[in-house]
């Protein structure tokens, strides 16, 4: 039998193939994702929908070839060809409808549509459909295209049920009922038409624009799907033959619309990224405004305000909020924008009722999705109580973002709320800025932490040169004034005795004042042993007993178990810790009476220190930056000298130790020392890292307790 040629398609097929060129090229040169963004998982979509595309129309010029060189007369060769036929528009409509039918295992809607397709492809090609078993074969075929067909228009809303429950009713029954009628070719030809129509229906919705590229694809699918509707309806003979024929055009201009739809949606997606940089920089600019280096260590929530203001008017959050630690572990709003006082006050209330136990709880679920860097999308509901107004509200979820030292204590946290444009996904672009802006709120408060030591340091320094040369000139003349009061106290006069006890008690203080001055010098190590913090704490708990019982204060110790030793001079510590409970019973006194009088001593390990925390319910520091100041004092005239958190702070830095002063919120005070541990002791996990890694959003060798200044 001779081959049959059909040359008039030849100018298509070469238009077809330089256009098959041109897409795997723009397949070759389109976007990868990349790792951390979330906005690039559209483009692997991106590239998997190009591939699909350049594979169509691969399938179409195999199709075409086989029908110019006249190779897909019968046998293998039309059967070839027939699926190349039935391919293409199966590629077209993957592209635009990638639903699973089933998950486990996981099946594509397209793959259990186009494989009971294929194999009617294949069999009414390769063998006679004369025969019973091989037409019943082919009605079952049909029927299960058909019934999947059906299922995916009734499951997925891309197109409305109506449309495309029509679309699949007409087309499959027409199917049906061309293979009772033996009409194969035909059943194809119909079967094609249909993707093809729904694939154009699929295009004008994906896209939702009135350009060249989605009018030349669109139109271009639904004329290519024309004849054989009209073919099916009215009969062969009503199609002309310059109808069937144009259709090899009618091809190419659906490439070039494809083409060209690429194009496009490429440059849309060069000016988007355009803008999104130019917000991100116009963004990092408004931050850099912020300046951030004169703010106190202690929480102004009027810069905390005017930050979250920014963050709300220029960042893609519309509701900003910062959350700080207090030195108890306790988070508090320290500023806010884009709230109502309702939310304001809920999120302020959830932060300070969490408790460590209820943190660890949530710690062990699973509330943390990482979004793009250090941004994390955080489930607020474990945290709520019942009735809680952020259920109310419906408040469930925000982006959360720890504001970390460098060591990786966790400092404080910014809430993000009220994404703008929600339809579109985050990039990086737009949390990069975020990033900067809590990197420098980080380091800015450790600058402050580290400027207010220093200062304290020098002034103690310098006070302990003066001292030693003070107290060189003083104790001499001291030494000749209590020897003369001595000799006057034992005269007979009972008024020079009197003198003489004044002059002899003023003359110790002086000579007290003097030796506790001695203490700011640098002192030596010898004599230091391994000491225990907590029977040194248990020991002074049974001294200050009668003291805590008169001025009805309650005294909590939690010291952790199996906490290291360190290597320290025993009484000196012991000085330490009395001072600082003394003065904290001090200040509880001056609180009313009703009210809650209570000191919790806590001491945990961290890292490679041991903390020791003194937290009150009192009044709190007048300011906590000249708290260790020599003789700084809020006390009454002769209730002291303002010596004693001074030397506290002399004996700690001797035992290469930290000790700062913090005020808590809303009331409260509290004295944190830290001192090496001479025992390498594990540092418990910071809770909210804690939950943060075990949802596997970050990574490290271990996590700190909160940085306490």
């Amino acid at each position: 039998m001779p081959i049959e040629v059909d040359p008039y398609r030849t100018p298509a097929l070469v238009l077809l193939i330089a256009l098959v060129a041109v897409f795997g090229t723009l397949w070759l040169q389109g976007p990868r994702s990349q790792c951390g963004h979330r906005g690039d998982e559209e483009a692997p979509t991106v590239r998997r929908r190009k591939l699909l595309w350049l594979t169509g129309w691969a399938f179409e010029v195999i199709r075409l070839g086989m029908a110019v060189s006249g190779r897909g007369q019968s046998g293998v060769g039309l059967a070839v060809m027939r699926g190349s036929v039935e391919m293409a528009p199966l590629m077209f409509l993957a592209s635009l409808a990638p639903q699973y039918l089933t998950r486990k295992p996981r099946i594509l809607f397209v793959v259990a549509f186009g494989t009971p397709l294929l194999l009617y492809t294949v069999l009414v090609s390769l063998i006679p459909a004369s025969g019973l078993v091989v037409r019943t074969l082919l009605l079952i075929f049909a029927g299960l295209s058909l019934s999947v067909a059906a299922l995916w228009s009734v499951r997925r809303r891309i197109l409305p049920i109506w449309l495309s429950l029509a679309i699949v009713g007409l087309v499959g029954s027409g199917c049906i009922w061309l293979t009772v009628q033996q009409d194969y070719g035909r059943a194809l030809m119909l079967a094609e038409s249909g993707v093809l129509l729904m694939s154009a229906f699929l295009f004008a919705l994906e896209f939702r624009r009135v350009t060249a590229g989605v009018v030349f694809t669109a139109g271009g699918l639904t004329l290519w799907a024309l004849p054989a509707m009209v073919s099916t309806a009215a009969g062969p003979a009503v199609v002309p033959e310059i109808l069937a024929r144009s259709i090899s055009l009618v091809k190419v201009i659906t490439a070039m619309g494809m083409v060209v739809l690429v194009l496009e949606d490429e440059i849309a997606s060069n000016l988007a990224a355009q803008q999104r940089d130019r917000r991100a920089r116009a963004e990092i600019e408004k931050y850099t405004e912020i300046h951030l280096a004169p703010m106190p260590f202690e929480e102004n929530d009027a810069e905390y305000d005017r930050i979250c203001a920014t963050i709300a008017a220029v960042s893609r959050f519309g509701q900003a909020a910062i959350f700080v630690r207090n030195a108890d572990g306790a988070f508090r709003m320290a500023g806010r924008a884009g709230m109502d006082g309702a939310l304001e006050g809920a999120l302020d209330a959830l932060a300070r009722r969490t408790t460590e136990a209820k943190t660890r709880e949530v710690a062990r679920g699973s509330y943390f999705v990482s979004e793009i860097g250090s941004l994390t999308l955080m489930d607020l509901s474990p945290l709520m109580e019942p009735g809680d107004e952020l259920k109310l509200m419906n408040f469930r979820k925000a982006h959360v973002m720890g504001i970390r030292s460098r060591d990786g204590r966790l400092q404080g946290a910014l809430l993000l709320a009220g994404l703008k444009k929600p339809e579109e996904p985050l990039l990086t672009e737009d949390v990069l800025p975020l990033e900067m802006l809590v990197s420098r709120i980080a380091a800015a408060r450790e600058h402050q932490a580290l400027v207010r030591r220093l200062i304290q340091s020098e002034r103690l320094g310098g006070l302990g040169q003066l001292a030693g040369g003070v107290a060189h000139e003083l104790n001499n003349p001291l030494t000749v004034v209590t020897g003369y009061a001595q000799l006057l106290a034992e005269s007979d006069s009972g008024a020079e005795r009197e003198a003489a006890e004044v002059i002899l008690n003023e003359s110790r203080r002086m000579k007290q004042i003097i030796e506790s001055m001695l203490r700011f010098r640098s002192a030596s190590p010898a004599g230091r042993e391994l000491v225990s913090l907590g029977l040194v704490l248990e020991d002074i708990e049974k001294l200050v007993r009668p003291e805590l019982d008169r001025t009805h204060v309650e005294l909590r110790l939690n010291i952790a178990g199996d906490l290291p030793r360190v290597r320290a001079d025993g009484d000196q510590i012991r000085q330490v810790f009395l001072q600082v409970i003394r003065n904290a019973i001090s200040s509880l006194e001056e609180t009313p009476e009703d009210a809650v009088r209570r000191l919790t001593v806590q001491v945990v390990a961290v890292g490679r220190n041991l903390q020791v925390m003194f937290s009150d319910t009192g009044p709190g520091f007048a300011d906590t930056a000249r708290a260790f100041d020599p003789f700084y004092t809020t006390r009454h005239p002769g209730e002291g000298v303002g010596l004693g958190l001074s030397i506290c702070y002399a004996i700690i830095r001797e035992h290469r130790g930290e000790i700062s002063a913090v005020n808590l919120h809303p009331h409260g005070a509290a004295v944190v020392i830290e001192l090496p541990a001479e025992e390498a002791g594990a540092a418990p996990q910071d809770l909210l890292t804690e939950a943060v890694k075990e949802s596997g959003v970050l990574t490290g060798d271990e996590a700190a307790q909160p940085n306490l200044g």
